[in-house]
């Protein structure tokens, strides 16, 4: 069964909830509606019996039928209350019509409690003979309601006249005094209504109201073709006044929801999301322009419900809360609450109260009505009562009170001279300069406590970022942070503590110019309040729970303690020019000065490009102090700071030697300027191998129809060396070798192969090898080879290879090239060549030598031409002309003068050799003869005196 708790109100220190979809006592009546009273604190709720009868009969006919319908009529879908009065309404109450044959209409029917619910009465001001639509047949009189301040009543039917809607207003004095059960049809004496509209009007469902002073406002929620609005009425005589667009009012200031309102943005479909128009009255019906407030959850029905709260943080100005009842998670609603101020209402909610209760067979509908501006609880501060119709249940939400706290900083003295250091640390010798943070607070509050206790902290240098040098430090804590409490009480104007601080010594800082921050954050200590149904007071969350002073460091900069420097810097590189490749190393001398106030924290920024390397510092002046650089990293710039002194004081002047390299760097006061410049020095070598081929060749025959590459002739290899000798790097180069091919229509140098080495592409101007020569695998000299297999030889050629040209003599070879025989264009690109790179090609041919055997005895000069050209080089400064050059590579073909062969017989070598025996032994002969072979003997005496020798050694022994 579903109960449909929808409307409700505070009273006596209960809440009213209306349940229109109740079952009651009231015999052979379903689902009728009831309204409960619901004790504070927290108590059963218990119905109010504003009606136990059954329905009303009339004899038609000789039978007793039901004049009065009362199951599904939705007693307690509106529920209002005034000082001792209750009124409930149910606007699909039926009544039997007065005619021939009788209809049910929705007319609706209210009852009224009074006298703490002792007296009851009912009040049905369209149960009349003015029945079917066109008249007051679907009234549903109770729609919505509302009282006067007066405590007169105010009713809207939103179905009269064709659903144009009616608003009607009676005093409950005279429904009470007039009221009896049996007089079904009555009029009121000083009942008003608004009257029939034109038909223009229909389908307005004008009736949703409430009370305005001695004006009445409605709203027409259907009106100005569905777009609705809403009408002030004349009380006095329910005439029209003045008309705004929208769904439903309240207060001095009109609020018009429309929940149904469609946002469109840009191209994309709509979005229903509702919104909210506040019409603030600067003078009698003198009204500004709307301010909107606009939903933000699709199909969230922002607005459906508004209600007045009054003061919730008591600043003077009134609060409301508007209903989103199929906003938020799974649809279970929401209840935004906005403060006002004296523009009007705050753009974002201070607070979003989100339903507990998740959508099942239907949304919960939590904040499709909304009560407020009622104090349940007796704190003196007003309650919001929220109606979660889908779950069956109403939730009432305590304000808490407010707390004001005026916190104050004090510092003495705010200017601290690092100097003065009169304090002495505990448990050291140290004297340390010192100041006093003295902490002051007071408190206000309506219904709060006489003592309040807050949580403070204490943050010293508190700009600084975490890891950073705080500056100054708790005496009695040695940290830049302290908590403790404070406790306020309310007889006691202002509650101070203080809080001793000193300052860390000079050579732990360097920052003297900036601020010392000292911030104070405080909240309100929970623990200390009581338990129970109390509800915890609350800080204004309007008013900063922090304050913040600062304190400075005093510096020789005059008596206002401000330091005005006057900063110049000049600068100059030690060279004009800088050729890129080579290894530069560029000297920027820098001499910053200051001619004014001493400046603190001088540094001396260099930007370096990414192209440069920071090498160091020199100082050319030994009397000058050390200057210390660094090399950092910021945001991806790279950059060389130096400290210039703290202070550098005024008459400093500093030199400084920076150097680096590569590319110009730039300061952020002086911009220095360095040409930069590309050169290359590129040269083309070449050698043939064999430089020169003798004629003619030694056990070779010309054959007629040849098919290998031994029978065409010798072999020619040319080799081209495109060598960079630097420093600037270099490509997109050109290189055309002109081959002296043929003559006529004889081969000169027969090319079958083509080979490359480093970056080098290239092609011919025409096939080779057309007659498919059958060539051999390629056998390099010890040149070639270093070349070919060993890359790390970065010039192979050598100097004694390079072909220099001679001056010719007058009877000279005859010289074949280009220009006088048919030559084959090999054309080649060349990539980038760095510094002490090359780039090589070698072209493997052989010479047709039956070409030459038919012109016995000529000398030829084979010269093959090649060229190269750099087109550009790989840098934005290109220089004013790019490297080019070209050389010949020359190969000799000359004649020899044919040798003759002897043969001896051999009787002659028989005969030779036995003469040269013959000579031998007669030359022997003759020496023989003259005594040349005869030995000479010794004297006589010589051996007598021998002798003598001999004995005088034997007889001294």
């Amino acid at each position: 069964m579903k109960v449909y708790f929808l409307c409700l109100i505070s009273l006596f220190i209960s809440v009213l909830v209306g349940a229109p979809k109740a079952n009651t006592t009231q015999p052979d009546i379903v689902e009728g509606g009831a309204v409960y009273r619901c004790g504070w604190p927290a108590a059963q709720c218990r119905q109010i019996p504003f009606d136990n009868t059954n329905n009303r009969k009339i004899k038609v006919n000789g039978t007793r039928e039901p004049i009065e319908f009362k199951t599904n009529q939705w007693f307690g879908a509106t529920v209002k209350a005034h000082k001792e009065k209750v009124v409930a309404c149910a606007p699909l109450y039926h009544w039997r019509t007065l005619k021939d044959s009788p209809e049910k209409d929705p007319v609706g029917t209210c009852y009224v409690a009074i006298q703490n619910f002792s007296a009851y009465a009912e009040y049905s001001p369209c149960r009349n003979s003015n029945a079917d639509p066109e008249g007051q047949g679907f009234c549903q009189a109770g729609f919505s309601l509302d009282f006067y301040k007066n405590g007169d009543l105010i009713v809207g039917g939103p179905g009269s006249f064709y659903w144009q809607g009616q608003v009607i207003t009676a005093s409950i004095a005279d429904i009470i005094a007039n009221y009896s059960f049996k007089d079904i049809l009555r009029k009121l004496a000083r009942e008003k209504q608004t009257g029939v509209a034109p038909p223009s009007y229909d389908d307005n469902y004008m009736g949703k109201l409430c009370s305005m002073s001695v004006k009445l406002i409605a709203g027409v929620p259907r009106g100005a073709q569905n777009f609705g609005y809403v009408s002030i009425i004349n009380s006095s005589d329910l005439t029209f006044i003045q008309n705004f667009t929208g769904e439903q009012v309240m207060s001095n200031d009109i609020l018009v929801g429309a929940p149904l309102f469609m946002e469109r943005e840009f191209e994309s479909k709509p979005k229903e999301v509702g919104q909210v128009y506040l019409y603030l009255q600067e003078s009698a019906f003198l009204f500004q322009d709307a301010q909107i407030l606009t939903g933000t959850e699709v199909f969230g029905r922002f607005g459906s419900a508004i209600t007045h709260l009054g003061d919730l943080n008591q600043d003077g100005y009134n609060d409301i809360a508007i209903g989103a009842p199929f906003a938020g998670e799974d649809r279970r609603g929401k209840v935004l609450i906005y403060n006002g101020y004296s523009n009007g209402l705050k753009t974002n909610p201070s607070q979003v109260l989100n339903g507990a209760w998740a959508s099942q067979s239907m949304p919960s509908g939590f904040g499709f009505t909304l009560r407020g501006d009622s104090d349940v609880d007796k704190n003196d501060y007003p309650d919001l009562i929220v109606g979660a119709f889908g779950a069956g249940k109403a939730v009432v939400y305590r304000a808490r009170p407010v707390v004001t706290v005026n916190a104050q900083l004090i510092l003495n003295p705010m200017i601290v001279n690092p100097d003065n250091k009169t304090c002495q640390l505990p448990g050291s010798q140290l004297l340390v300069a010192c100041f006093t943070v003295r902490v002051c607070a007071d408190f206000a509050g309506q219904s709060i406590s006489d003592e309040i206790v807050l949580k403070g902290e204490l943050q010293l240098d508190s700009l600084k970022q975490k890891g950073a040098v705080k500056r100054t430090l708790f005496f009695d804590y040695h940290q830049s942070h302290h908590y403790f409490s404070i406790v306020m009480e309310r007889q006691k104007q202002l509650h101070c503590q203080d809080f001793l601080v000193y300052l860390r010594d000079e050579t732990e800082f360097r920052d003297k110019l900036s601020p010392i921050n000292i911030n104070l954050n405080y909240s309100l200590d929970e623990s200390s309040f009581e338990g129970g149904l109390t509800v915890k007071p609350i800080l204004n969350y309007y008013q900063k729970s922090s304050v913040t002073e600062q304190a400075y460091i005093l510096v020789d900069c005059g008596e206002d303690n401000l330091c005005i420097p006057d900063l110049q810097l000049s600068a100059m590189p030690d060279k004009d020019q800088l050729i890129i490749g080579e290894e530069n190393c560029v000297m920027l001398i820098i001499n910053p000065r200051n001619d004014g106030e001493g400046a603190y924290e001088a540094e001396l920024h260099i930007k370096i490009p990414p192209e440069a390397d920071y090498t160091g510092v020199e100082r050319n002046n030994k009397a000058l102090r050390v200057l210390s650089c660094d090399y950092k990293m910021e945001n991806e710039t790279r950059m060389v700071v130096c400290d210039l002194g703290n202070p550098m004081v005024a008459g400093a002047n500093v030199r400084e030697n920076q150097i680096s390299n590569k590319i110009n760097p730039t300061s952020n006061l002086v911009n220095l300027h360095i040409n930069i410049s590309a050169m290359a020095q590129v040269q083309i070598r070449g050698v043939s191998h064999p430089p020169t081929i003798i004629l003619p060749l030694h056990n070779w025959e010309p054959k007629d129809e040849p098919t290998k590459e031994e029978e065409l002739g010798p072999l020619v290899e040319h080799i081209y060396e495109l060598h960079n000798i630097g420093p600037s790097a270099i490509n997109s180069t050109v290189l055309h070798v002109g081959w002296p091919l043929s003559s006529g229509e004889e081969f000169l140098l027969y090319i079958l192969h083509i080979q490359t080495h480093g970056p080098l592409h290239c092609q011919t101007s025409s096939p080779i090898n057309t007659m498919q020569i059958k060539f051999a695998i390629p056998q390099d000299t010890p040149e070639l080879a270093a070349f070919l297999y060993n890359s790390t030889i970065s010039h192979y050629i050598r100097r004694r290879d390079v072909t220099v040209a001679e001056p010719y003599r007058k009877n000279s070879a005859k010289i074949l090239n280009c220009t006088n025989v048919k030559c084959i264009l090999i054309s080649c690109t060349v990539g980038q060549l760095e510094r002490g790179k090359s780039a090589a090609l070698k072209i493997r041919s052989r010479l047709w030598a039956q070409t030459f055997l038919e012109r016995k005895n000529e000398l030829y000069t084979l010269s093959s031409n090649v060229s190269f050209e750099v087109k550009s080089m790989p840098y934005k400064v290109q220089p004013a002309k790019l490297p080019e050059g070209s050389v010949a590579i020359r190969t000799s073909v000359i004649w020899s003068t044919p040798n003759v062969s002897f043969v001896i017989p051999l009787w002659v070598i028989i005969l030779a050799i036995l003469l040269g025996l013959l000579v031998l032994a007669m030359l022997t002969l003759a020496l023989w003869k003259c005594g040349f072979f005869d030995r000479a003997r010794p004297p006589q005496d010589d051996m007598a005196d021998r002798e003598q020798l001999t004995n005088n050694k034997t007889t001294d022994a």
